[in-house]
């Protein structure tokens, strides 16, 4: 079986790849389908750029830092971007997840993360994308959480600036 929740799927930006769709596709063996099935194998264990954060942060890109949590700047721009654009869509917040990871450290977010995700069929990984289990296809409600502006403007993080 394939190791569900390990730190090397959680990215710089507080995203655990491994309830991603596009890695769950991949690691599940879904075949790819070009427009309907995207795979991805995580960007720290390909050692390449955070798909999100890395690839705009120096201190990410010279490894000064692992999570943004670790930076004063955080949440920066990009990832206030990230966090509202996940909070409206997938009522999942990168920010909150760095909170956590600052706090409780990695093994406590996921634990959390293992329990929030886990399919109630087979008992794998169900996606924050789709509400899909790529293991056995069960498919749940759509996590796709739509907020108004007033209950995101009140929860959004606003981007450190210098």
């Amino acid at each position: 079986m394939i190791d569900k929740f390990t730190v090397d799927l959680i990215a710089p930006c507080g995203i655990n790849c491994g309830i991603c769709k596009s890695y769950l596709a991949y690691s599940r063996g879904v075949p790819y389908k070009k427009g309907e099935v995207s795979h991805c194998s995580s960007c720290l264990i390909r050692n390449k750029n955070c798909a999100f954060i890395r690839k705009n942060c120096e201190k990410l890109r010279k490894k000064q830092i692992r999570f943004c949590y670790e930076c004063s700047d955080m949440p920066c721009e990009q990832l206030a971007k990230i966090d509202q654009y996940y909070q409206t869509r997938y009522g999942m917040s990168m920010v909150e997840n760095q909170k956590m990871i600052r706090e409780k450290g990695t093994t406590e977010f996921l634990k959390h993360q293992a329990e929030k995700y886990m399919c109630p069929s087979c008992g794998d990984v169900v996606s924050v994308h789709d509400g899909k289990c790529y293991a056995c296809g069960y498919q749940g409600e759509n996590p796709t959480k739509r907020i108004s502006k007033s209950q995101l403007n009140q929860r959004r993080w606003k981007p450190n600036r210098k």
